[in-house]
């Protein structure tokens, strides 16, 4: 029920079938992430219709300072040099950041009647078994085993396939996601400054002398500004924060 609230309130888009790159080709494989600091639609475009293996694409509202992405794509490829090529091609100069490391010795098998489902939920965005089961004439328990052999989540590491959603964050009145940089000498105080805050280190951008960033969620703009002027008067002003605008899901790079 709220997933289907958040579709009629335009704040989800439809659902995607993202391909688990390293698991459906086999070999080796490298998960990274492309930031981009400033605000170019030519250069975010290139990027989208160049790069191969996108997964999706982070959109935020910055303020205040370049340390934070105004746009983060994440993506799949063989190699860094490989993808460095694209990137450099495309006008980025910024290495991408290595997130995680696949190796995969054989490619995952699926039959035409797993590749049809999940064509099928690509095709219509949705994503319920009961409407799945209907359009393919199937039961729906064999839909729901489907789906559990296929889709890759902590409970299923041979999964192919990542259930996604484009999700519209700043049309969401009473949840704000940020990214938050402070003054080191705010580092010692974190727990006591985000008490009452769901909140977390970032690992990047990484710690400077000057610098620490937080991300923390905040149930609205109100509670925000609170925070912010708690800050203040705590003599810890906030140097730079973005907020999480939008979530765009691309899924390239298999062909169910």
């Amino acid at each position: 029920m709220r997933l289907q609230a958040m579709r009629h309130s335009n704040i989800m888009g439809s659902f995607k079938i993202v391909p688990f790159l390293p698991a459906l080709h086999g070999g080796v494989w490298g998960r990274y992430l492309v930031s981009l600091y400033e605000h170019n639609k030519n250069i975010e475009q290139a990027l989208i219709t160049t790069l191969s293996g996108l997964e999706d694409s982070l959109h935020n509202a910055v303020f205040f300072t370049r340390k934070l992405p105004v746009t983060s794509l994440f993506c799949f490829s063989r190699t860094k040099e490989e993808l460095n090529l694209i990137l450099r091609e495309t006008g980025i100069t910024n290495e991408p950041l290595d997130i995680l490391s696949y190796n995969f010795p054989f490619p995952a098998s699926i039959s035409e009647e797993e590749r049809t489902l999940l064509r099928l939920i690509n095709q219509s965005g949705n994503a319920l078994p009961n409407i799945l089961a209907s359009t393919l004439h199937k039961d729906v328990q064999w839909v729901k085993a489907k789906l559990k052999r296929l889709l890759l989540h902590s409970h299923n590491p041979q999964g192919v396939a990542i259930l996604r959603s484009t999700i519209h964050w700043y049309r969401i009145d009473n949840f704000i996601h940020a990214h938050i940089i402070l003054p080191i000498q705010a580092k010692p105080h974190l727990a006591k400054l985000c008490n009452g805050l769901k909140w977390m280190k970032l690992k990047w951008p990484a710690e400077t002398p000057e610098t620490i960033a937080i991300e923390a969620d905040f149930s609205g703009w109100g509670e925000f500004a609170e925070w912010k002027e708690f800050m203040d008067i705590a003599g810890f002003s906030i140097l730079g924060f973005a907020f999480a605008a939008e979530e765009r899901i691309h899924g390239k790079g298999f062909e169910f």
